[in-house]
């Protein structure tokens, strides 16, 4: 990652491990619930945030689901949402995510306070996201647990964090096992979803990805 003017970033915002708790992935609205409430039992003060996800849903819908893991994390772990910033401005959430095809051309005024951060699946899309976002999501870099999709592999993560102004986090079949090949690609962490999400214990898994990470 390479530095630069326009620098926006405050040391110590950008998360080592994103969760993204899907809704869909998780099995539906109840045991999302019941994930959140797992999650919330990682210990405290790890350098990570939970993304509420939920494909499909209705502006409402999403405020209600952000709502509610707010509530269920309680301050624990921030929570950015996958979602219109306006939303995440009203109910105080830490940071608004952006897949590549809502990336804005300018950083709106709601999100203007906002963690930001936005899916990129290569290199031209990663050039108008580090525009507007503290850091890039990229991949899917190994097969996914949680959709179909082609991997793109290592080295196109390591050419993206090369060319980057913004800390670069993997996604894709991201495991504990694979934290360190992308942290040596150059990532500055990982963003989970079947990881997590479909672990037996998802905060002991939360913490086997920070520890991999290297640490609390």
């Amino acid at each position: 990652m390479r530095g630069g003017e326009g620098e926006v970033l405050q040391e110590g915002r950008v998360p080592r491990l994103v969760v993204v708790a899907d809704v869909d992935a998780a099995g539906g609205e109840v045991p999302w619930t019941e994930l959140l409430r797992r999650i919330a039992q990682a210990p405290a003060g790890l350098p990570v945030v939970v993304q509420v996800r939920a494909k499909g849903r209705s502006v409402p819908a999403l405020r209600d689901l952000a709502a509610r893991a707010r509530e269920v994390l309680a301050g624990r772990l921030p929570v950015v949402l996958n979602g219109p910033a306006a939303v995440a401005q009203e109910l105080g959430l830490a940071g608004v995510h952006w897949p590549e095809v809502a990336i804005p051309r300018a950083v709106p005024p709601e999100a203007r306070k906002l963690l930001r951060s936005s899916s990129v699946h290569g290199e031209a899309a990663a050039g108008r996201a580090e525009r507007v976002a503290h850091y890039l999501v990229f991949g899917p870099v190994f097969p996914p647990g949680s959709k179909e999709a082609s991997a793109v592999g290592l080295e196109a993560l390591r050419r993206v964090c090369a060319l980057s102004r913004r800390p670069v986090l993997a996604v894709g079949g991201i495991t504990a096992e694979r934290v360190g090949a992308c942290l040596a690609a150059g990532a500055a962490g990982v963003a989970v979803v079947s990881a997590v999400v479909r672990a037996p214990d998802p905060a002991s898994a939360v913490a086997r990805l920070v520890d991999a990470l290297g640490g609390r």
